[in-house]
């Protein structure tokens, strides 16, 4: 059973469904909670985020749905902050810490925009060296253990997300995996869960997760992390998409409970 939801986005940022009808549907698959976890504001690249002012009337209409279907579930505001971000997050009960753009030289580098980009930047920032793009992105990201506002880190591996069967780099290599366990027990240290995150398997139409969330996976296990399953879902349908496999996936690599976030703060619940 699905019981909680807590990364998803809808019309406020890049959703194509309007907070009501995601809500909705998560009622209609019997979720118990739901999280609203729009992209907080990033200067650098305005197209897939909320403006300043747009956050204000975010707030209020997410409240307002809190307030109507209170009854059938238990509604979160929450929101997912990119590290270059510059928005108030006090209005929030939880902010997911995420990393999907860099700034390298005054430049602005987007990781997860199209495979395109990727590329063009990787060429153009990087020298055509992936594995330098890759030192960067998980030196940002390891950054995020200093902010005491985020709740959770989310899609840690997002650098990976154009690299299935190893197209761009090899991710079995030291090259690749010494910078992300670096990064890895940066961010243990701090306590805080891991998101791990589904929509790479429905952007690829797999039905396990991707292979490269092993190593990160198995890793944090040993160190005595934590995870939280979230969906990253984008429409409506995609809400608690292939949690089912992703709790095969953690089990495999040593976890025995997954976190689900309610008003007052994390419960584990066995696999």
């Amino acid at each position: 059973m699905i019981i909680g939801d807590y990364h998803t986005h809808c019309t406020y940022c890049d959703g194509d469904n309007t907070p009501e009808e995601m809500l909705l549907t998560a009622i209609d698959k019997g979720l118990k909670y739901y999280g609203f976890s729009s992209h907080s504001h990033l200067s650098y690249d305005e197209d897939w985020n909320m403006s300043l002012d747009s956050q204000k009337q975010y707030v209020s209409d997410i409240l307002s749905l809190k307030n109507k279907y209170k009854d059938k579930i238990t509604v979160l505001l929450g929101t997912e902050y990119d590290l270059l971000s510059d928005n108030d997050l006090t209005p929030f009960e939880y902010v997911i810490g995420s990393c999907h753009s860099i700034i390298k030289d005054g430049n602005y580098i987007s990781v997860d925009h199209s495979e395109k980009t990727f590329v063009e930047c990787t060429e153009k920032f990087y020298g055509g060296d992936c594995y330098e793009f890759v030192r960067a992105y998980y030196s940002l990201m390891a950054s995020a253990a200093e902010r005491k506002e985020f709740t959770f880190y989310g899609h840690f591996d997002l650098i990976t997300k154009y690299n299935k069967n190893g197209k761009f780099f090899d991710d079995t290599s030291s090259d690749y995996l010494d910078p992300m366990y670096k990064a890895l027990e940066t961010l243990a240290k701090s306590g805080k869960p891991f998101e791990l995150n589904t929509a790479a398997t429905y952007r690829h139409s797999d039905t396990e997760p991707t292979k490269s969330a092993v190593k990160w996976l198995s890793a944090l296990s040993e160190l005595g992390g934590s995870i939280i399953i979230n969906s990253d879902s984008h429409q409506a349908h995609r809400i608690g998409f292939n949690f089912e496999s992703a709790e095969r996936l953690a089990a495999s690599c040593g976890f025995k409970t997954r976190l689900i976030l309610t008003p007052s703060g994390f419960e584990e619940i066995r696999l």
